[in-house]
């Protein structure tokens, strides 16, 4: 099996917890890597899918990895982490319960993170009592309320039973020669290290998959941010060894001269330390998610997934206006806006296309809590500027002064009334214009003479004021 010949094709496997993802994965699955089918000690004691699982199968001319994600509401960050490296969705439902809120939660998240493809599953046909094709009709009524729209595939089987897998393996092949998948061959070195161990008298291996660039046999690479170096011992897709690998290859890789105990999922393999940036304060611009009903308020705290980490941090969204950062609050009704974010932790990111994942996982997981995602901007070395606005309110203390229109409160002693000449007000007022007395009181302008003025109407003044937010 000549594996190196074959196209790889990554498809990410989602929906909500027990709707069977793993036994779909066991079923098509041919080749099964160290982190396959729930190989982690608590998915087998709890039952439950925890982990990255990875599996392979072949086919016609492609090499297709299957990435399986934890489906239960607490682990969405794991399955989040996966988003980067898939080029298809499968989304798989429980065709005797529809539906659920992870499955729509991972719809989200799929759509955030700008995958377009997706393939439906609806699994435990073994089990269903009533009418497939209706239920089918139904799974295409509520796939019409989102982006991917009415006209997607949807295949009916049983994992357990091992029933509808021929179909669906000629529907997952017409799916992927649909494709138009571009890997960046020529780039920077860029792999996220999805697994690390050591095996005895062979040394330290990571796992991830290539997103850019090549690799190669003796090849030195640095892994971020940990800055340990080694060279490239062996090369395997799949427990076959091979000289090189490229963009888009699954690969284990053994390395001399690296410590495994440092090693974190997170960390980058790649040729070129320059590609990243260690930071902890990025300006981005968020593509919100209009199914996401919290309002975003300025500081709000947020969960960021950058590549395969998820952290916490605070978003302060902003209006740019005449090169100045305007707070804001931004609602559901909102779309896109630009932000600051301020992670708690540094974190290591690509400085070219970095897309993130923004959540809010404080959220009951009754609730969908993907916000959207964000495209970053601008790396920060400390918190930029912002501005708000400050409303002083004042009173009309005597509209017919020959002087002029006299106001009060705006300011409480001469010195601070001298301070605010040439302020603009809210209309229909135009500025301060001058002091009056030595008590705080000013003369205002008005925008129209005829308009009527009388005792006692307010008069604001709208200042915009600078301050910079804290580092969490």
């Amino acid at each position: 099996m000549q594996i190196k010949k074959k196209i790889p094709v990554h498809i990410g496997l989602f929906g909500h917890i027990d709707s069977g993802k793993t036994a779909i994965a066991e079923v098509l699955s041919e080749i099964i890597s160290t982190a396959g089918l729930d190989a982690h000690p608590q998915s087998k004691e709890r039952g439950i899918t925890i982990d990255l699982g990875f599996t392979s199968f072949l086919l016609d001319k492609y090499l297709v990895t299957l990435v399986d994600g934890p489906g239960h509401a607490d682990l969405i960050k794991i399955s989040a982490s996966s988003v980067e490296i898939i080029d298809i969705a499968l989304i798989v439902i429980d065709i005797n319960k529809g539906s659920q809120v992870q499955t729509g939660e991972h719809l989200i998240m799929v759509e955030s993170l700008r995958i377009k493809d997706i393939i439906v599953i609806l699994n435990k046909i073994d089990l269903f009592k009533k009418n497939i094709e209706e239920e089918i009709k139904k799974t295409r009524e509520f796939f019409d309320s989102t982006s991917f729209g009415s006209d997607v595939p949807i295949y009916a089987v049983s994992a357990k039973n091992k029933v509808g897998f021929e179909e669906l393996k000629k529907g997952i092949l017409e799916k992927v020669n649909s494709l138009e998948i571009k890997r960046i061959i020529d780039g920077d070195l860029i792999i996220p290290v999805d697994h690390h161990f050591p095996i005895k008298g062979i040394g330290t291996v990571l796992t991830g998959t290539i997103l850019s660039g090549t690799l190669s046999l003796n090849q030195n690479i640095e892994i971020l941010p940990i800055k340990s170096s080694g060279r490239v011992k062996s090369i395997q897709i799949f427990y076959q060894n091979v000289d090189s690998a490229k963009a888009g290859d699954r690969v284990g890789i053994n390395i001399k001269g690296i410590d495994v105990k440092k090693v974190f999922r997170g960390c980058y393999a790649t040729n070129n330390p320059k590609a990243f940036e260690y930071c902890n304060i990025i300006g981005v611009e968020v593509n919100n998610n209009s199914l996401f009903k919290p309002n975003t308020r300025f500081g709000t705290q947020v969960h960021i997934t950058i590549g395969m980490l998820t952290m916490t941090g605070n978003i302060y969204p902003f209006d740019e206006i005449d090169g100045r950062r305007i707070q804001k609050s931004v609602s559901n009704k909102d779309r896109g806006f630009k932000a600051i974010i301020l992670l708690k932790d540094k974190v290591l990111i690509r400085k070219k296309k970095a897309i993130l994942l923004i959540s809010r996982l404080d959220l009951p997981p009754t609730t969908l809590r993907i916000l959207g995602s964000a495209d970053l901007l601008k790396i920060y070395d400390k918190p930029p500027l912002f501005y708000r606005y400050k409303i002083k309110k004042g009173f009309i203390k005597n509209p017919e002064h020959p002087q002029g229109i006299i106001c009060t409160g705006l300011a409480q002693s001469a010195i601070g009334a001298k301070k605010i000449i040439g302020k603009k007000l809210e209309p229909p007022f135009t500025t301060v214009l001058n002091t009056f007395g030595t008590k705080g009181a000013v003369i205002v302008g008005i925008e129209i003479k005829d308009i009527v003025v009388k005792k006692g109407d307010p008069v604001f003044l709208k200042e915009l004021r600078s301050f910079h937010v804290k580092n969490i």
